[in-house]
């Protein structure tokens, strides 16, 4: 990707997170990543059209934060736990990537993204979440459920230590994602 093209997304996250969707202008966004409006939309028709690709953008960064490929060998419930807290983990490091995924799964451009029954924010994590049922370690529960439970509990985690409600160590986002393991696992 074009360092520009990063540089756009980047000052786009960081002015969402502080100002909204509808308060980040497109000269804004030109000023704050150093770059002339045109170059903006040589790389974007659109103000929506930008916001559906840095969707985009964020899911990458946060696929590739999230699922280590160091842990792809871990058992499948040890690999859960992981995977939620490397998913809080990057949320705490990465406020303004929470906070955009926040706003966007509320905003119309989602609609852009995904049709009525597509599940919400990733299929990597779907997928990881659906094998774990038909593995037979996950409790036999729409999708939509299970995946609103992971990523509800990611983003309240996350947002706890962010705003400085509690501060979350490893030890207690095991505690944390034990509770939630507990409650959807097969006994």
């Amino acid at each position: 990707m074009a360092e520009k093209k990063t540089a756009i997304f980047e000052s786009t996250l960081q002015l969402i997170k502080e100002y909204g969707f509808h308060g980040t202008p497109i000269s804004q966004i030109a000023q704050e990543a150093g770059v002339a409006t045109g170059t903006i939309y040589h790389y974007f028709t659109s103000k929506e059209e930008l916001i559906i690709e840095l969707f985009g953008y964020c899911r990458t960064q946060i696929t590739q934060a999230i699922f280590k490929p160091e842990e792809v060998s871990l058992p499948y419930p040890e690999r859960f736990v992981s995977i939620w807290i490397n998913f809080v983990t990057y949320y705490i490091r990465h406020p303004e990537m929470l906070s955009f995924m926040e706003q966007f799964s509320s905003s119309p451009y989602v609609k852009a993204v995904f049709c009525e029954n597509r599940i919400f924010f990733q299929d990597e994590v779907s997928n990881f979440l659906s094998k774990g049922v038909t593995s037979g370690y996950i409790k036999s529960l729409d999708i939509n459920i299970i995946s609103a439970v992971f990523l509800g509990t990611v983003a309240a985690t996350a947002k706890k230590h962010i705003n400085g409600h509690f501060t979350f160590k490893e030890d207690d986002m095991k505690k944390t994602v034990a509770i939630i393991w507990d409650g959807i696992k097969i006994y």
